[in-house]
């Protein structure tokens, strides 16, 4: 690890730390790494429809709800030794609201960035991008249909499908 790469990391972490909480923004204990979960910035009256399994009967209409928030993106990161210089961070990014399909574009998009942006600190960045352009990004708009299904002991929750590393591009590795 180069001296210039190891002050940068450090830089950009205590950077990130004092910008978000401890809710926000966690850095690993042992690794030059964290997670960091990003909740969007959703318009007003935004409406989730909430569609059932057809053979739920109870759920085959489905409901729609007004919602301030939905659950958090998770940005799980590893920053190698020769990053920012040489190599981009190593990630995982969950949502569990998003398809496979579209969180394999948000890591097709953070990897451009990172190409756009080569041997600069690009966290700060992948962040922004995610809590503030992710809905217009996956042309996301209200009402935004989830679609429950059954899993496990008959609790309806969305599906939550792993992705292969590279679905993501070479650069990282996705996961829902």
């Amino acid at each position: 690890m180069s001296s210039e790469d190891k002050e940068a990391q450090e830089d950009e972490l205590l950077a990130l730390a004092s910008i978000y909480d401890e809710d926000v923004f966690k850095r690993a204990e042992s690794a030059q790494g964290g997670e960091t979960r990003i909740c969007l910035e959703l318009p007003q009256n935004f409406k989730v429809f909430v569609s059932g399994n057809s053979t739920e009967s109870l759920q085959n209409r489905g409901f729609e709800y007004t919602v301030c928030f939905l659950p958090p993106l998770v940005l799980n990161f590893e920053l190698p030794p020769d990053y920012p210089s040489a190599s981009p961070p190593v990630f995982t990014l969950s949502g569990k609201w998003l398809s496979p399909a579209q969180l394999s574009a948000l890591c097709k998009h953070l990897d451009n960035v990172w190409e756009e942006n080569q041997g600069c600190v690009v966290l700060f960045a992948w962040m922004q991008f995610l809590k503030e352009e992710t809905l217009s990004y996956l042309n996301i708009s209200s009402p935004y249909e989830l679609k429950m299904c059954r899993q496990g002991s008959g609790q309806s929750r969305t599906p939550l499908v792993p992705l292969d590393a590279e679905e993501c591009g070479g650069a990282a590795g996705c996961a829902a």
